[in-house]
């Protein structure tokens, strides 16, 4: 019975929307006695439910930072207030666009430029509103960055944050880590599960250290190339039946 963690956007979702190869395959690992998990760096407010939609009952939000098994909330690690305030500071002082993730929340502390909504439209979600006050009543799990002019200097002042490239608009901004890998290797631990029984399927750049991590690592066939060069398998293209493909590859569920 195998643990099988599966980013969302390009992996299972093709433009927001489930295949029905994925609804399939999903239903399918399910018959064979395998849990299928969500690994995304959305957090639970940017999901929409989705995971209802999938059937999928657990699921890695924020990059690792947020975990639901089951319905079970077991973590739930926020960025620290004070590097958050600091950074805030500085999005001011060096004047870049931010907005905040919570868990039911999805702002902008700063929304000067077309960036915010540009961003929103690659992945189909909100355009959040500016709201400068949020961080200060309620927890972030993750932010999201807005200057490649800025980048490199930010992550040598901030060490406790993983920048990680989400599009060609934004930059996912975590607690330092190895983003998915950590809340895949949190959970897998806590559920002292054998480890040769750990897949994960991804095609992005906050998929790579999971796809290291996993027992067996795939890749999407439309993954970045250094996701694919990190996985031990290379999959077809999320609207090309990769996701069932590979899941069929490795006899997690049958061929038709």
């Amino acid at each position: 019975m195998a643990l099988v963690f599966m980013d969302l956007d390009g992996t299972l979702l093709y433009h927001g929307t489930p295949t029905d190869d994925v609804l399939g395959a999903i239903e399918a690992l399910k018959k064979n006695n395998h849990i299928p998990i969500i690994a995304t760096g959305r957090t639970p407010r940017l999901m929409y439910g989705i995971e209802k939609v999938l059937h999928i009952e657990s699921y890695i939000a924020a990059n690792g930072g947020y975990i639901c098994y089951k319905g079970e909330v077991m973590r739930n690690n926020p960025i620290d207030k004070d590097v958050l305030k600091h950074f805030l500071d500085r999005a001011d002082e060096l004047k870049f666009d931010v907005t905040l993730e919570g868990i039911s929340n999805y702002v902008a502390y700063r929304k000067d430029t077309d960036l915010v909504h540009k961003f929103s439209d690659v992945f189909e979600i909100e355009y959040p509103e500016v709201n400068r006050d949020y961080h200060k009543q309620s927890d972030v799990l993750a932010m999201v960055v807005f200057s490649d002019e800025h980048i490199e200097t930010l992550k040598g002042e901030f060490p406790e944050l993983t920048f990680n490239r989400s599009n060609k608009y934004g930059y996912d901004v975590n607690p330092a880590g190895r983003l998915k890998a950590d809340g895949m290797e949190w959970l897998v631990e806590h559920l002292d599960y054998p480890k040769d029984e750990v897949f994960a399927l991804g095609d992005g750049h906050n998929d790579i250290e999971m796809l290291k991590a996993a027992h067996t690592g795939i890749a999407m066939g439309n993954a970045f190339d250094p996701v694919k060069e990190a996985a031990d398998y290379v999959t077809d293209a999320v609207d090309q039946q990769g996701v069932s493909k590979a899941l069929k590859h490795f006899h997690l569920i049958e061929d038709d």
